[in-house]
């Protein structure tokens, strides 16, 4: 049995259409949206599947579609027998990993996941967000020195090759000036993972105190803090934290070791930068039944012969 690094998307990795290739093949995924749909009260296929790009990138929907259907790719390479030995989630992928981990129940977290967006979207002001490229001739020092000097967030430090930064729209319009072309503005409607935050962490931390926190079966991101964890106080406190503070990836994966990694929904972009970064650390994606199958076969030789064919009679469940 191959025990893996379950690794889960933020958002910004949505697209309509997700999931259901998953949902046709796993009965085992469909029911995971079978499940979010109950909790939410709304048709979770219809937002994942049928709504517009511009619907689907709304900050609440975006983050349960999200948890949604990574962890419905989940379910469905647990079929083959594969097991984690760790998770982390970037992000709200964070509450991805809580439930492989076993800290907290799907329902709790989907249900978190909601109203983690509607808080976010809800927070006052204009702001932005850019990615960042590094180089030689301009380093994460130098950058951090401008992000200052502006007043701005590192909203996140991703790889060794990127940095996100966070802030009000105008100071950010004036430091990604600073940077030219080694800064892409992203699609996001706040200043996530910035001060700009502040306003709604009362509101979440409370949302997080009446779920309970189960204590890991496994090691967990803590993204706030750059490493993994099993003290429950110390998953929820990251979990309140994570909201406002940068998610310090780059130091999490540093620290996952050398084990698999999977990249489960849609997280194509999360595995090609893990591949980039760790070359020791083989990287998978997982976000089609075609993906699945693939990532059994290379990480379970010995997997369910029958998969395929289990997977091929369970037809249709969107």
């Amino acid at each position: 049995m191959t025990a893996v690094c379950a690794l889960f998307p933020g958002q910004g990795s949505q697209s309509v259409g997700m999931g259901r290739d998953l949902c046709a093949s796993f009965a085992e995924a469909a029911a995971v949206f079978d499940e979010a749909g109950d909790v939410l009260g709304l048709d979770v296929r219809e937002l994942c599947w049928r709504s517009s790009p511009a619907v689907l990138a709304a900050t609440e929907n975006a983050q349960p579609a999200l948890l949604t259907c990574s962890v419905a790719a989940w379910r469905a390479l647990g079929t083959g027998g594969v097991t984690a030995a760790a998770a982390a989630g970037h992000s709200v992928g964070a509450l991805g990993a809580l439930v492989v981990a076993g800290c907290l129940g799907f329902g709790d977290a989907v249900a978190l996941s909601r109203l983690r967006g509607e808080l976010m979207a809800a927070a006052p002001g204009e702001g932005a967000m850019c990615a960042v490229l590094l180089s030689p001739s301009m380093p994460r020092e130098r950058v951090a020195e401008l992000a200052e000097d502006c007043g701005v967030d590192l909203a996140a430090d991703n790889s060794a090759r990127q940095v996100v930064y966070s802030g009000d729209r105008e100071r950010m319009r004036d430091f990604s000036s600073r940077l030219g072309a080694r800064a892409k503005a992203l699609d996001v409607s706040h200043a996530f993972h910035s001060r700009l935050m502040k306003p709604a962490e009362e509101d979440w931390r409370a949302a997080v105190d009446r779920v309970a926190v189960r204590p890991p079966r496994i090691p967990v991101g803590l993204i706030s803090r750059g490493v993994f964890g099993t003290d429950p106080a110390a998953v929820r406190a990251d979990l309140v934290a994570s909201l406002c503070a940068p998610v310090r990836w780059r130091e999490v994966m540093a620290a996952a070791g050398t084990r698999p990694r999977v990249a489960l929904g849609p997280a194509r972009s999360l595995a090609g930068m893990e591949r980039g970064a760790h070359a020791t650390a083989p990287v998978r994606a997982a976000d089609t039944s075609a993906a699945v199958r693939a990532a059994l076969a290379a990480l379970r030789p010995q997997a369910d012969p029958h998969i395929n064919d289990r997977a091929d009679r369970q037809g249709s469940w969107a």
